[in-house]
């Protein structure tokens, strides 16, 4: 039989061919589908062909198929020793609980069960069910084990204000709003916890106090700061001088002349943003602004979402030295797709509505 082959791109990095028994059967009347070959067999083919290609690391290799490392490794070894790629009769893990379970599993997870007690627990009705057991189940429906946030909790005051500054700010215009805020990355700075190999745990190394460095900038729809970096705790002199070197707002985009000038001045109601020396300032050179903004209230201010961008932008980037993550979110800041920035601005008056629903508490953004 001629064999066809069919061109597949990855990642738009490197091409290979699947041979043709790798695609769906055709549907033939009368006839018994085969089934082919399973997903775990397409999945060493395409590691084999692009371990071979010599053009990717294990690392880009397992996350453009979607397996792990250790299988890019066993699956380079067996090509190494010409074994089938195939999967044996027998071979692979057997499955100890149902789907229904699993889901269960996954659901009671996501709510604060820990593995050990729902291993458990589900080890009195089926047989061999360990805490590993139920640490994959949790993690093939879609869960990592990753470092619970933690935010200040809202005062009862605080919510009532958030309702407040929500309801009559519901049908504001924010597409002229300058969001601005600080923000602190640390060198080195790795996860509390994730998920690891126990035989080859990750070590990270370094300082006990990590340099750090603090960020101050201003964004929206229409205008975006200069970054200003600092290293010292913030204080009045410091903010009066930021704000008196980066305002108005360097840059403007998609407006009119007449209208570059329209910026309305937001930040958050941190003392050393409301001292008198401050706000003098501010009444010279940004008379418009928002200043009943409230408390705790991150979730209302967009240019925590821009943080949050170039933050998972820089984290996986090899950085050793403070000028290169300064370089770093500095270069960031400068290619920042403007589409998500008001993606994010649009989406203001669904935080507001979410706020009143939730009678002030926390939105989900």
């Amino acid at each position: 039989m001629k064999q066809c082959w069919i061109t597949l791109l990855f990642n738009s990095k490197v091409k290979f061919y699947v041979k043709s028994w790798m695609l769906p059967a055709t549907l033939l009347v009368g006839i018994e589908l085969n089934p082919g070959p399973s997903t775990a067999e397409m999945k060493r083919e395409q590691v084999a062909l692009l371990k071979k290609s010599g053009k990717m690391s294990n690392k880009e290799i397992a996350d453009t198929v979607g397996v792990s490392e250790r299988t890019v490794q066993r699956t380079s070894a067996r090509v190494k020793r010409r074994q089938t790629l195939k999967t044996k009769k027998g071979q692979g893990r057997k499955r100890k609980l149902t789907r229904k379970q699993e889901r269960q599993i996954a659901k009671r997870a996501k709510k604060g069960k820990e593995s050990p007690a729902l291993a458990r627990e589900y080890s009195s009705k089926v047989d061999g069910v360990s805490v590993r057991t139920i640490q994959n189940t949790i993690r093939e429906q879609g869960l990592k084990y990753l470092v619970r946030l933690k935010k200040p909790l809202l005062t009862p005051e605080q919510m009532q204000r958030r309702v407040r500054f929500a309801g009559s700010r519901l049908n504001y215009n924010w597409k002229y709003v300058l969001f601005t805020d600080e923000k602190t990355w640390q060198l080195g700075g790795t996860p509390h916890k994730s998920w690891q190999d126990p035989s080859d745990r990750i070590v990270d190394e370094g300082k006990r106090h990590a340099p750090k460095v603090h960020v101050w900038g201003g964004i929206g729809s229409h205008f975006k700061t200069k970054l200003y970096f600092f290293r010292v705790n913030l204080t009045t002199p410091l903010m009066h001088k930021i704000l008196k070197q980066n305002l108005p707002p360097a840059h403007s985009f998609d407006l009119p002349i007449r209208y570059k000038n329209k910026w309305i001045f937001v930040q958050d109601n941190d003392p050393k943003h409301k001292s008198k020396k401050v706000t003098t300032l501010l009444d010279e050179i940004a008379p418009d602004r928002i200043i009943d903004f409230p408390a705790e209230s991150g979730d209302f201010n967009i240019i925590e979402d821009v943080w949050s961008i170039i933050d998972r932008a820089i984290q996986h980037k090899s950085i050793k030295t403070l000028d290169q993550l300064k370089q770093a979110i500095r270069n960031e800041w400068k290619n920042l797709d403007m589409q998500l920035v008001r993606n994010s601005v649009e989406s203001m008056p669904r935080r507001l509505q979410e706020c009143i629903n939730l009678k002030g508490k926390r939105t989900s953004y």
